[in-house]
């Protein structure tokens, strides 16, 4: 078995987020977002049905909608379809509501319905500096293969991005490895989240 094949975040999905290449770059992000979305959503696939139930909570909301963005066969370049239990939902409302809840789980976390336990969080730090937390139990379930799911699938289909992340996560999520090696992330004091930790590497600084 090799290091890939035991690694959930690792394995490929049923409905990969990829663009085609194309001839030309765009001449801005703005244009080159738009060019990535055409290329990536399937108009031709079935709408992907997405059911959930917000009877018993805004918490078990939260997990409802993680189990989709975990299930690997969910089809994340169709339209989307929401339906909420027991509800008559209409028009694009259901949609917002659902890509909204969604980003909340990258957010704020996962908590539990009782709300008895601390919440399951992917990122941590101050604003502006924030990046994913190192856990690997959360790496080894495919928690963070599902977030980033949950990222794409939001700018896909219009929800709402996710705000406060460091400008080393963005370098990272931007740039080929090749380019890394070369050029590393903007790392900054602030992007450790461990004030202690800090404190620590200040002073080493500054010896």
């Amino acid at each position: 078995m090799t290091a890939d094949s035991a690694d959930p975040d690792a394995a490929e999905s049923t409905d990969i987020i990829q663009p085609a290449d194309g001839p030309t770059s765009p001449a801005s992000p703005l244009e080159a977002f738009e060019k990535f979305k055409k290329e990536v959503l399937d108009e031709n696939q079935p709408r992907q049905l997405f059911s959930v139930s917000r009877m018993e909570g805004s918490e078990a909301l939260k997990g409802d909608i993680f189990v989709h963005y975990k299930d690997r066969r969910t089809k994340f370049r169709a339209r989307p379809r929401v339906r909420f239990e027991n509800e008559e939902g209409v028009g694009s409302g259901p949609l917002r509501e659902f890509l909204l809840n969604a980003m909340k789980i990258c957010d704020e976390g996962l908590g539990s319905p009782c709300g008895k336990t601390k919440p399951v969080i992917f990122f941590e730090g101050q604003s502006n500096h924030r990046i994913p937390i190192h856990d690997q139990s959360l790496r080894l379930l495919g928690a963070f293969k599902a977030i980033g799911r949950i990222i794409g699938h939001c700018a896909l289909h219009g929800g709402p991005a996710l705000h406060g992340l460091s400008p080393a996560v963005k370098y990272y999520w931007i740039y080929s490895e090749e380019d890394i090696d070369e050029k590393p992330a903007p790392i900054v004091i602030e992007d450790v989240p461990d004030i202690d930790l800090r404190q620590l590497m200040l002073q080493v600084r500054f010896l």
